[in-house]
């Protein structure tokens, strides 16, 4: 073997084996367990588990579909494992971007199982008026991947508008 042919050897196999590292990594890394490997994640997942999402994967509620979505998650996954080895985090500072397209993929209150029933259509209805006033799902339901609790309650943002409207009518 003459030396390009054994270097072009050598690339490959080195190649593939950083291949099947990273591969290994991203679905290491992409298991729902993983999420809990840094302590600061101890009491939201414990949350998640006994929640009504027990049952999601975290990137269901945290990721877009598809491969580059994916790759934006891994990215800055590693900037979290920055912050986590550099810095203090307190957990009542952090905010998930959960926007809306998320939750609607399996909750579409437009479909038939809510137009055919009483408790339904005020559900819809409900969801259909908060939306119209530009209330995303997180606005009541912020804490429903994380805790039993799937709706926060009467909170500043509903007062805004429910006891303004209260106090206006006296």
């Amino acid at each position: 073997m003459d030396n390009p042919k054994k270097l072009r050897l050598i690339i490959i196999i080195a190649a593939v084996v950083i291949a099947a590292v990273s591969i290994g990594a991203v679905e290491y890394t992409s298991q729902t367990g993983f999420c809990n490997s840094c302590h600061e994640m101890n009491e939201t997942y414990a949350g998640w588990q006994t929640g009504i999402h027990s049952g999601e994967h975290c990137y269901g509620c945290h990721t877009d579909e598809g491969i580059i979505a994916k790759a934006k998650v891994k990215v800055n996954g590693l900037r979290e494992v920055y912050i986590h080895l550099t810095e203090e985090v307190n957990m009542d500072k952090v905010v998930a971007d959960v926007p809306d397209r998320r939750c609607a993929k399996c909750h579409d209150f437009t479909g038939d199982k809510y137009k055919n029933t009483v408790p339904g259509q005020r559900i819809a209805a409900f969801h259909a008026q908060h939306k119209e006033y530009k209330f995303d799902c997180l606005t009541c339901h912020r804490t429903v991947g994380h805790t039993k609790e799937s709706f926060v309650g009467f909170t500043d943002s509903c007062k805004a508008c429910h006891l303004a409207k209260k106090t206006a009518s006296k």
